[in-house]
C-alpha cells in the first residue's frame, strides 16, 4: 500500500528490470532503454540513477531487490 516516488530514469530502469525478472539486463542495454537517442550519456549516469533507486527501494524494505551481476548487469529476483 505504499507508495515509491520515482523519477523517469528511475522508473525506466525499474520497469525494464521487471519485464525481465530473473534474467540479467545488461548496463548497455538500460542504457538504450533510459537515452534512446544517439546523444552520449557518461556511463556513471547509470550508476548515479540506479543508487537512487535501490535507497528508495530499502526504505521500503526492498533491499537487494535489484542485484548486480558484476559484469554482466543487474537482474531482480
Amino acid at each position: 500500500g505504499n507508495i515509491v516516488d520515482l523519477t523517469k530514469n528511475e522508473y525506466r530502469i525499474l520497469l525494464t528490470l521487471m519485464e525481465q525478472k530473473g534474467k540479467i539486463v545488461s548496463r548497455e542495454r538500460l542504457m538504450e532503454k533510459l537515452w534512446e537517442n544517439d546523444s552520449f550519456v557518461d556511463d556513471n549516469t547509470l550508476t548515479v540513477n540506479m543508487t537512487r533507486l535501490r535507497r528508495k527501494l530499502e526504505s521500503f524494505g526492498l533491499a537487494d531487490f535489484i542485484l548486480t551481476k558484476k559484469g554482466l548487469g543487474y537482474r531482480i529476483s
